[in-house]
C-alpha cells in the first residue's frame, strides 16, 4: 500500500563505532515526488541515504519505508571485481535467461520464475547503456568488470541499472559525479519522468532546479567552521529556497542591527543613570551637612539601596542585550569566501604560456568553434586566457591536461582529485600525515616563515588549527589546504590546470573555489562537466575533445 509519506524518519539516532554522533533525534518525511538532499560535506547525507536503504541500522528511533528502495552509492568504483551486469542488478536474471535459451537449465521452473517477464532484458539494458554511454554496447560489455571502466562510466552503468529496475523508491548519492554532459542530461530526463519517490543527494544546481522540493542538513551552529550537529530544514523547490535564504539573511542582518542598537541604548542609559546617581549622591552629601546625623544616615542608606537596585536592573538589561547580540551574531553564517592577493600569478596578454603540436595529442581530436584542429597546428594559450575543456568521459581530457603541464613555459599548478581507499575524495600532492602548515611549507619553501600563518588565515585556518594533521580535517577543509598549496606555491603558478574540480564538493566549497580564482591572474584550463561552474568562471573559449571510436569496448 502506497502511503502519503513513503519514507518516514522517526527520532533517528546514529553514531559510528568510534563514538562520533551523526544524528540525534532526527525527524523527517519524504513524500511522493523528487527531493534533493543538500548540505555541507560531512553533514551526513550519504549516511542518511544508507540508513534509509537499510545498509546501516539506527542506534535509536526507526525508519519506515513503503517498499525496498533502489540505492545508488557514490563509491561504486571501489568494488572493482563486480561485473557490469552485477552493478546493474540483472546478473541473476541474465544467467537464468541464458540457461533457458541455451537449454542448459537444471531447474526450469526456478529459472522461469527468476526471468518473469524480462525476456527482453538484454536488449533493454543495452538500449539504456547506449543512451547513458553514447556508444554502441555489445553483449560482451555486460561481462566487463568495474576495474575496466572509468569513474563516469561506472556511475552511468549504475544509473542505467537503477532506471531499468524502476523501483517505487530511489535513493541516489551524488549521481552526477564524473558523469559527462550526455549522461547528465539522460539523468535529468529520467528524474523529470520519474513518478515514484526519489531522494537524491547532490550539489549539481542544474539537477536541483528540476526537483520538487529540497531538504537541507544544516549545522545547528551556522558559525561553526567545523560543525558537528545538523538539523534537517525543509524547503519548496530551488527558487523557494533561494527566496527563503534571502529572507533569512535579511532577518538575521536586521536582528543583528537591532541587537547592536539595543545594547548601545542600554550602555548609554546605564552611563546616564550612573551620572545621575553620582550627582544625587553629591547633592545628598551637601544636604546632610545641615540636618541631624541620624536623619542623614537614614537618607544615605536609603539612597544607596535605591542606587544598588537601579544598578542591578540596568546591569540585567545590559546583560540581556549583550546575550541577544551574541545570539544574533551566531545566527549569521560565517563568510567563507577566500579573498587573497596573488600578484605573482599575473601574466601579460601576449605572453606564450604553452604550445603543443596537435599531432602530439595522445588521445582524442580537439575541436574549437565546432571545427577540428588540423594535425599540423599548435594547441596554444596566450596570456591570461580561461579555457574550458569539454568532452565525453574517456576522450582524453585528463591526458591532455598532463601534456599541457609537461609543455608549459611557466610555473604550473595542477588541481586534481584522487580516490581514497575508503571512497572519499583526496587531492593529489596533499600529505595526510602532515599538518596543513607542513604541507604548505613543502609547496612554498621560499616563503618567509612568518607569513605562513598569515597566508593560511586567508583560507580560514587560524591559530593552532594550522598544526592539525590533514587527516583530521573535513573534506571541505582538505580541499582548502590543497588549493592553498597550489595558489601559494613558490614559484607562483601562472598556468592553472583544473581536472573536474567540483566533483565531491558541496555548494559552499565551490563558491570558495570561485572566490579564490577571482584574484588569479594567470592562464587557466578547466576540464569540467559542470556547466554552471564553467559559466561562473567566464571562460574565454572552449576546447571540445572527441573520439572517432564510439564503442565502450574499445
Amino acid at each position: 500500500m502506497q502511503h502519503l509519506n513513503p519514507i518516514i524518519v522517526d527520532g533517528l539516532g546514529f553514531s559510528w563505532p568510534n563514538g562520533g554522533t551523526v544524528f540525534e533525534g532526527l525527524f523527517a518525511t519524504f513524500t511522493r515526488g523528487t527531493t534533493g538532499l543538500i548540505g555541507p560535506n560531512g553533514s551526513g547525507k550519504s549516511t542518511l541515504l544508507r540508513l534509509i536503504a537499510g545498509e546501516l541500522a539506527p542506534v535509536r528511533g526507526a525508519i519506515h519505508v513503503d517498499s525496498p528502495p533502489s540505492y545508488l552509492a557514490q563509491d561504486l568504483v571501489l568494488d572493482t571485481h563486480r561485473s557490469v551486469a552485477e552493478l546493474m542488478g540483472i546478473s541473476a536474471t541474465l544467467a537464468a535467461l541464458h540457461r533457458v535459451l541455451d537449454n542448459t537449465t537444471e531447474d526450469l521452473e526456478q529459472d522461469m520464475e527468476t526471468i518473469g517477464d524480462d525476456w527482453d532484458l538484454e536488449e533493454r539494458s543495452a538500449a539504456l547503456l547506449n543512451s547513458y554511454l553514447q556508444a554502441q554496447v555489445t553483449p560482451e560489455f555486460l561481462a566487463r568488470t568495474v576495474a575496466t571502466l572509468s569513474g563516469g562510466e561506472t556511475m552511468a552503468v549504475g544509473l542505467a541499472g537503477i532506471e531499468l529496475r524502476g523501483a517505487g523508491i530511489m535513493l541516489l548519492d551524488e549521481p552526477t559525479n564524473n558523469l559527462d554532459r550526455s549522461a547528465r542530461h539522460r539523468l535529468y530526463d529520467m528524474v523529470q519522468r520519474y513518478a515514484g519517490t526519489l531522494v537524491v543527494s547532490t550539489h549539481d544546481k542544474t539537477l536541483l532546479r528540476l526537483l520538487d522540493s529540497l531538504a537541507e542538513l544544516r549545522p545547528v551552529n551556522v558559525r561553526a567552521l567545523k560543525a558537528e550537529k545538523f538539523d534537517l530544514v525543509r524547503f519548496g523547490d530551488w527558487d523557494s529556497r533561494a527566496k527563503a535564504l534571502e529572507h533569512e539573511g535579511e532577518s538575521a542582518a536586521r536582528r543583528l542591527s537591532d541587537a547592536r542598537s539595543k545594547l548601545a541604548i542600554e550602555n548609554r542609559q546605564r552611563r546616564e543613570a550612573e551620572t545621575k546617581i553620582a550627582r544625587r549622591s553629591k547633592q545628598g552629601q551637601k544636604a546632610a551637612e545641615s540636618m541631624p546625623k541620624i536623619l542623614a544616615n537614614a537618607l544615605r542608606n536609603k539612597a544607596e539601596v535605591s542606587a544598588a537596585k537601579n544598578r542591578g536592573i540596568m546591569k540585567s538589561h545590559e546583560a540581556d542585550a549583550a546575550a541577544e547580540l551574541a545570539a544574533a551574531r551566531d545566527a549569521v553564517p560565517v563568510d567563507l569566501r577566500i579573498a587573497i592577493d596573488l600578484p605573482d600569478t599575473r601574466v601579460p596578454a601576449g605572453r606564450s604560456i604553452v604550445e603543443i603540436p596537435v599531432s602530439g595529442i595522445s588521445r582524442g581530436v580537439v575541436f574549437e568553434h565546432a571545427q577540428p584542429l588540423e594535425a599540423d597546428a599548435l594547441l596554444g594559450i596566450q596570456g591570461p586566457e580561461r579555457i574550458g575543456l569539454a568532452g565525453a568521459n574517456g576522450v582524453g581530457k585528463s591526458t591532455l591536461l598532463g601534456q599541457l603541464e609537461a609543455g608549459a613555459k611557466v610555473p604550473t599548478g595542477f588541481l586534481r582529485q584522487r580516490l581514497e581507499a575508503e571512497g572519499s575524495a583526496g587531492w593529489a600532492g596533499l600529505h595526510d600525515g602532515m599538518s596543513m602548515l607542513e604541507n604548505l611549507r613543502r609547496a612554498a619553501p621560499g616563503l618567509e616563515p612568518g607569513t605562513f600563518r598569515e597566508k593560511l588565515a586567508a583560507f580560514h585556518f587560524r591559530g593552532s588549527r594550522v598544526d592539525e594533521p590533514v587527516s583530521q580535517l573535513s573534506g571541505g577543509e582538505r580541499f582548502r589546504v590543497a588549493l592553498a598549496m597550489i595558489l601559494l606555491a613558490d614559484p607562483a603558478p601562472q598556468l592553472l590546470l583544473l581536472d573536474e574540480p567540483t566533483n565531491n564538493l558541496d555548494m559552499s566549497t565551490v563558491e570558495q573555489l570561485l572566490s579564490a580564482l577571482e584574484s588569479f591572474g594567470g592562464a587557466m584550463v578547466v576540464a569540467s562537466h559542470d556547466e554552471e561552474f564553467l559559466a561562473a568562471l567566464a571562460t574565454d573559449r572552449v576546447w571540445d575533445m572527441q573520439l572517432t571510436v564510439t564503442s565502450p569496448d574499445a
